[in-house]
């Protein structure tokens, strides 16, 4: 069955019509008035027109100048989405991971230049004695592509419960598909094999070591492990947009398989102070924070994406800092750091289907041009016009009823007289 928005987002998709926007801001006098109030003109059309539920973040030199949660976090109990709004990250979360492991590198407890083997003895030797730690971090280890893995989408292979052992021992153990060091393949598998190693190095949990780590130290105190009760600890259910408004819910996804390569949930405020942390004088040393945007094949550094901005696009030729998170028909999450211009966008998500270009559009406004507003599509018209009678019909149920009944009695006429024509 169809979910449908609360009756304030569903209001507001309505007003889209007449270009009507109800947005609020969080704003810092030291920023222009006409700054914020674009950004929030931008946001409030994605929130009109139902293309976006989830949480959005931008903030400059250290200030949030914009932070707002829009539709609702449960569709059933009429949760609204705010900016304590917990999400799961997916992978983002192999940014936490890349941390937690350079961590251990400056205490002496892991190596960069071991072998896999090393840490994971249960590994195949034949191929777990060529991998370094370094080669897994950077996607280069020769492992194979998985993004589009059965265990990583929203298969019915995904919903089957496998601790991280044992579904690392089952799937993760493959033939190498290149020379270790040679080729950049993304590979959860590879992040679920660093959550062991650190597991094996530490004594620790990956779930422990990232709360005494990191959370704890940054004050991350709304973001965590996912171990399949997200909702239960009141985070945001994963919604599948289809057109305009109109979501259903999000298929099942176990998150303990996923666990160091995607199952923490967060916030946009959270990941602020995580973004902060990476910040000149922020909480994470400089040694690492500067091995942690290194790029190397394929601009992937240690759970980012580092690259200038093509030319042609708003900002060309300045350093950008990307990562996204990806649960399919549930989650997605994108994280943009801009290190000359101290600013970050955060956006999560609850409302999976499309991005119709918003972070593309936040980052237009972030360098002073003009966004490419979004526009309605046939689909989402033809949306529109089922769900205006569909909400007329709930809210006046007993007229709604006599006018079904007027119309299948017209419908039973006009067959009988097609028929008894026929005859004749």
């Amino acid at each position: 069955m169809f979910s449908r928005m609360n009756r304030r987002s569903s209001f507001l998709f309505l007003l889209g019509m007449l270009g009507i926007s109800l947005g609020t801001v969080a704003s810092a006098d030291r920023f222009a008035p006409n700054e914020v109030d674009r950004i929030d003109k931008l946001v409030s059309r994605y929130e009109e027109y139902g293309y976006f539920i989830g949480s959005v973040l931008v903030a400059k030199h250290g200030t949030v100048i914009y932070s707002k949660g829009i539709g609702d976090a449960n569709m059933q109990s009429h949760t609204p989405n705010t900016p304590h709004t917990k999400y799961g990250i997916a992978s983002l979360t192999k940014q936490f991971a890349a941390v937690l492991v350079l961590q251990q590198v400056t205490e002496g407890k892991i190596r960069l230049d071991a072998k896999l083997s090393d840490y994971l003895p249960w590994y195949r030797k034949d191929t777990g004695s060529r991998m370094t730690i370094e080669q897994v971090l950077h996607h280069t280890a020769g492992l194979p592509p998985d993004f589009d893995w059965p265990e990583f989408s929203d298969s019915e292979t995904a919903r089957q419960h496998s601790e991280p052992q044992e579904f690392a021992e089952k799937s993760c153990q493959p033939a190498l598909v290149s020379e270790p060091g040679t080729k950049w393949n993304y590979s959860n598998c590879g992040y679920v094999l660093l959550g062991l190693v650190l597991e094996r190095a530490t004594g620790k949990l990956f779930g422990q070591l990232l709360q005494e780590r990191i959370l704890d130290p940054l004050g991350m105190k709304d973001s965590g492990m996912d171990r399949n009760d997200l909702v239960q600890r009141g985070g945001a259910t994963g919604y599948l947009r289809h057109a305009g408004p109109r979501y259903t819910l999000g298929p099942y996804i176990d998150r303990s398989h996923i666990y160091s390569a995607g199952a923490i949930y967060s916030t946009t405020e959270d990941l602020f102070r995580w973004n902060q942390a990476f910040s000149e004088g922020g909480a994470i040393p400089k040694q690492i924070r500067e091995q942690v945007f290194k790029p190397g094949l394929n601009n992937w550094a240690y759970g980012w994406f580092v690259s200038d901005i093509p030319a042609g696009a708003p900002g060309a030729g300045k350093v950008m800092a990307e990562m996204r998170g990806d649960m399919p028909g549930n989650y997605f999450s994108w994280i943009l750091r801009y290190p000359e211009q101290d600013a970050v966008i955060i956006v999560l998500r609850n409302g999976y289907g499309s991005t119709e270009r918003l972070e593309e559009n936040l980052q237009a406004l972030l360098f002073g041009a003009e966004p490419r507003m979004p526009s309605r599509n046939l689909k989402d018209l033809a949306a529109l016009a089922w769900w205006i009678p569909e909400e007329w019909f709930l809210s006046h149920k007993l007229r709604g009823a006599l006018l079904v009944g007027v119309l299948l009695a017209l419908i039973w006429m006009g067959l009988r007289r097609r028929k008894t024509a026929q005859r004749s």
